[in-house]
């Protein structure tokens, strides 16, 4: 049977300022909702951001206050106020599929929704359904991440994906040869979503796919490879545990950090003696690379 669509949305819209928006926007495209409407004036300092959301992800607000006030963080400005109304189905949700495209990340990466067909001289086609989680492959920071993965990950490696979003970066260390892939994220419709899209894909590495946080981690031996694509606010409270899942000469990779975050974030790096690290910076947004000592 075909998916039922809710008969009705959430309109919701905050106000940010100018400097900030398209971070902001970058974060609800790819974390919350499947599209945007911008409202803005040349000499306004702020931009409206209006978005729409299934009744069931009420949660996004929490999610949205978090990042807009860890951005806001170091700014002295007071998080903007989430104002929302409920609107009938305006089959928004259609209108956006029949945007996707597929995104070529690396010269043998390609990441396309399901409707479209393989692009050509393609070695990993991620298929992704591109539903109400995180990694679609449009975004900076993934884009990064599947790059790094691509460069450093090696056939045999064990993988500990943090904030799995869509799956993706889970995906294509299972098609690179992980021998075992874990995969976590605190959002249940994320959860499902990397389910589906793992389903599709026809990945067949053992894969455990969890509803949690690095809890989740907490007995396991150290990996070969952490992917950590999340925000700093809940990178840096969880770092030394991050560092600890890693094994020695293995690769941490952080990302989903803005560029001012760069000196907090490689201090704490120093901080727990981890100083071999690159970054990989896309627009505003910085992918660490840390080879663990």
């Amino acid at each position: 049977m075909p998916e039922q669509q809710p008969q009705e949305y959430i309109e919701a819209r905050v106000d940010i300022p100018r400097e900030y928006a398209d971070a902001v926007c970058n974060f609800v495209i790819e974390n919350i909702a499947n599209g945007i409407v911008l409202e803005e004036e040349d000499d306004s300092p702020t931009v409206g951001i209006q978005f729409y959301v299934d009744e069931a992800r009420a949660g996004y607000r929490e999610q949205l206050n978090l990042y807009v006030a860890s951005i806001l963080v170091d700014s002295g400005l007071t998080p903007p106020t989430i104002s929302e109304r409920r609107v009938k189905n305006l089959e928004w949700i259609e209108e956006y599929r029949a945007s996707v495209k597929p995104i070529r990340i690396a010269d043998d990466v390609v990441v396309r929704p399901p409707w479209h067909d393989p692009l050509p001289n393609t070695r990993y086609d991620i298929i992704v359904e591109p539903r109400m989680a995180f990694g679609t492959g449009s975004h900076e920071t993934t884009r990064s991440c599947l790059k790094i993965i691509r460069e450093r990950f090696q056939p045999g490696m064990r993988f500990l994906d943090l904030g799995t979003g869509s799956g993706i970066l889970s995906i294509l260390a299972a098609r690179m040869g992980a021998v075992y892939v874990k995969a976590i994220d605190y959002d249940l419709a994320a959860v499902q979503n990397a389910k589906e899209n793992c389903a599709i894909n026809n990945v067949s590495t053992p894969c455990d796919i969890l509803f949690g946080s690095v809890e989740k981690c907490e007995w396991d031996e150290p990996y070969d490879f952490v992917a950590a694509n999340i925000i700093k606010s809940t990178i840096l409270p969880m770092l030394n545990t991050l560092v600890k899942l890693t094994r020695s000469s293995g690769t941490l990779m952080l990302s989903g950090l803005l560029t001012q975050d760069e000196e907090e974030v490689s201090a704490a790096l120093r901080q727990l003696g981890e100083a071999d690290f690159t970054i990989l910076a896309d627009n505003k947004w910085l992918t660490y690379a840390v080879k663990k000592r």
